[in-house]
C-alpha cells in the first residue's frame, strides 16, 4: 500500500508567490489595492510580504508611485540553476586534463554575492593534494576564484562588491584594503588568471581562471589548488596561462567566441 505523503500548507508562502506571479503579467508593476483585490487576500497580509518580498531583492516598490514590480533576481536564480548543471557538464573533461598536467586539484565555482561556492573538483594526483566540501563558501576578495570573477565583472557591479567587501585579515598576505584589491584585479585583467599567495589558508595555493558565457559574463571560476611547497614561485605565469587556456576552452562550448591564448 503506498503511503501518502502529508500535505503541508504555509498560507503566506502561497500568497507570496501568488503575487511573483501577478506582477510577472503586470511588468510596469501593480499597486497594493490592484494586487489585494486579484488574490482576495487581505491587505495587512500582503503588505507585510510584499515587504519581505522586497528585502529579499525579488520586488522593488516605487517610492513616488508606489507600484510594486518584479526584479530579475528570480531570473538570475532559474538561469544559474541551468547554467550550474550546464557548467559542470561542459566542464569535467577539461578539468581531468588540467588536473593531469598540474597534478594538483582543479576546482570549479559560481559566485554568489561576495562569496564563491564550489560546485566539483577532480581530485589531485599527489600523495598529499587539497580537497574541497562541495558546496563550501570562499570569500571573494581573498581566493583566486573570486577575484578571477570579480575582475571581469562590469565596472559597476565589480565596484559594488569592493564596496560592500568586509575585509579580514588572515596573515600579512590577505588583501585587506579597496585599493589593494583594485589593484590586483587590474593585474587580473592584464595577465588573464589570479593567483591566491595563502591570503586565507597558510600553505595553500590557488591559481585561477574565469569562464565567460555568451555574452561574455564572467559566470564561473576554474581554479587549481594545493601545496604551496609543491610549486616554485618562477612557475606561476606558466600555471596560470595553462589554467585560463582550460577555462577559455570550457567558456568556448557555452557559447564565448574568446581571444587565442598566447
Amino acid at each position: 500500500m503506498a503511503t501518502k505523503k502529508p500535505k503541508y500548507d504555509v498560507p503566506s508562502l502561497k500568497t507570496g508567490f501568488q503575487i511573483l506571479e501577478h506582477l510577472s503579467h503586470h511588468p510596469r508593476g501593480s499597486v497594493l489595492t490592484e494586487i489585494t483585490d486579484s488574490l482576495k487576500c487581505p491587505v495587512s497580509s500582503a503588505y507585510r510580504i510584499a515587504m519581505a518580498l522586497e528585502d529579499m531583492g525579488l520586488v522593488v516598490r516605487d517610492p513616488e508611485t508606489k507600484q510594486i514590480r518584479l526584479t530579475n533576481k528570480l531570473l538570475q536564480i532559474g538561469q544559474r540553476g541551468i547554467t550550474e548543471a550546464n557548467l559542470v557538464e561542459h566542464s569535467l573533461d577539461v578539468m581531468r586534463e588540467l588536473r593531469n598536467k598540474v597534478e594538483d586539484t582543479v576546482l570549479i565555482g559560481v559566485r554568489e554575492d561576495k562569496e564563491v561556492i564550489v560546485l566539483d573538483e577532480i581530485i589531485g594526483t599527489r600523495m598529499f593534494c587539497f580537497i574541497s566540501k562541495l558546496g563550501y563558501r570562499i570569500g571573494v576578495s581573498c581566493s583566486a576564484p573570486g577575484k578571477a570573477i570579480i575582475a571581469f565583472l562590469p565596472k559597476n557591479e565589480r565596484e559594488d562588491i569592493i564596496n560592500s567587501v568586509k575585509f579580514i585579515r588572515y596573515n600579512e598576505r590577505t588583501i585587506t584594503t579597496k585599493t589593494g584589491l583594485r589593484k590586483d584585479l587590474a593585474g587580473i585583467v592584464k595577465n588573464g588568471y589570479s593567483f591566491d599567495d595563502s591570503e586565507q589558508f597558510e600553505g595553500i595555493y590557488c591559481i585561477g581562471a574565469p569562464v565567460f558565457d555568451r555574452s561574455g559574463y564572467p559566470v564561473s571560476a576554474v581554479w587549481v589548488t594545493g601545496l604551496m611547497m609543491n610549486i616554485k614561485r618562477k612557475n606561476i605565469p606558466d600555471i596560470g596561462k595553462i589554467v585560463r587556456a582550460h577555462a577559455s576552452r570550457i567558456s568556448a562550448r557555452l557559447g564565448y567566441v574568446t581571444k587565442k591564448d598566447n
